[in-house]
């Protein structure tokens, strides 16, 4: 995992309670979701207990998003437990090393050999569930899909790509990270591009072009920041679903995995890792969802919940 470090901030447990958000929902957001899942992991359900060394050099990796101890959101996700949970908690010992690393950006594991398994031991619990969402949410999501909304895109695959990159890369303004790969794409756009079959047009510094055009565009100037360039599997994965003009998402798409092999991802699957999982809004339900997140209210208990009736048995063999 590759991202981009950021200052580490406080997240209140409830932030999004209620709040609307643009871009991807329902069935979409679903299959967004587990598609960046198989990337991230191999498998289509978040991970809330993964924990381990970072490949990247960022200290430990932890969690649905792979928050990072030296990257600042590992800290961010602890500390919204700490609002949760009223701070005198599992993580309480460890907080003066990670508020350390988390300012300093230090990827050093030195101090937080307890850390994976704290973190693991808090697999099933739904207040540390609410706290990886709403964190997941704040850095993540919401800002991926303002800048699809702001970009004007109307397309999932647009949606989805700007959501997986700023998971793989972070969603700030720097160079390689979500908003940095943006502003470097829109630079190329000097004038009108012609062609386009999207029915969707963007103008970007006052040119037009079609959404699928500046999405390759845009596909191509993250690959210059990924180690493996355009063999990066979220590269490919993106193409080839573009390559089959599966530009609109409504029940399923097919792509590769991490092999290179295609398969689908359905909305008949859920990306949550257990029945009957009660989280914060972050969660979606199918083409039920908006229903369900519609009638959610602040709380003033400690954990903001949605109930999932079931997780379907994902049946699309080939994604493993």
């Amino acid at each position: 995992m590759v991202r981009a470090s950021f200052p580490a901030a406080i997240v209140s447990a409830f932030l999004f309670s209620g709040v609307a958000q643009a871009g991807l929902s329902d069935c979409p957001k679903n299959l967004a979701f587990q598609l960046t899942n198989v990337f991230q992991v191999g498998q289509i359900k978040f991970q809330y207990s993964n924990c381990e060394k970072d490949d990247g050099g960022h200290g430990y990796a932890a969690g649905i998003a792979n928050f990072c101890t030296g990257t600042g959101d590992a800290w961010d996700v602890v500390q919204t437990y700490h609002n949760i949970t009223g701070g005198n908690d599992e993580f309480t010992k460890l907080d003066s090393v990670l508020a350390d690393r988390a300012k300093s950006g230090s990827g050093s594991t030195s101090g937080l050999s307890e850390f994976c398994p704290i973190w693991q031991s808090l697999a099933t619990n739904q207040r540390f569930w609410s706290a990886q969402g709403s964190v997941f949410e704040k850095l993540y999501f919401n800002p991926s899909q303002k800048w699809a909304d702001d970009l004007g895109l109307k397309l999932s695959v647009s949606q989805a790509a700007l959501y997986d990159t700023a998971i793989s890369r972070g969603a700030s303004n720097s160079t390689g990270s979500l908003g940095g790969i943006i502003k470097a794409t829109n630079k190329k756009i000097t004038a009108d591009v012609s062609g386009g079959d999207s029915n969707s047009t963007l103008k970007i510094n006052g040119h037009s072009i079609d959404e699928i055009k500046w999405l390759g565009k845009f596909l191509d100037v993250r690959a210059n920041y990924e180690d493996e360039g355009q063999s990066n599997v979220h590269i490919k994965s993106f193409k080839y679903i573009i390559k089959l003009k599966e530009y609109n998402w409504e029940h399923e798409i097919e792509v590769l995995n991490n092999q290179g092999k295609p398969g689908n991802v359905t909305c008949d699957n859920s990306y949550l890792p257990y029945p009957d999982q009660k989280t914060n809004p972050l969660a979606t339900c199918g083409s039920n969802c908006s229903g369900i997140e519609s009638s959610i209210t602040s709380a003033s208990s400690s954990v903001s919940r949605i109930s999932i009736a079931a997780i379907g048995v994902f049946v699309a063999s080939m994604l493993f």
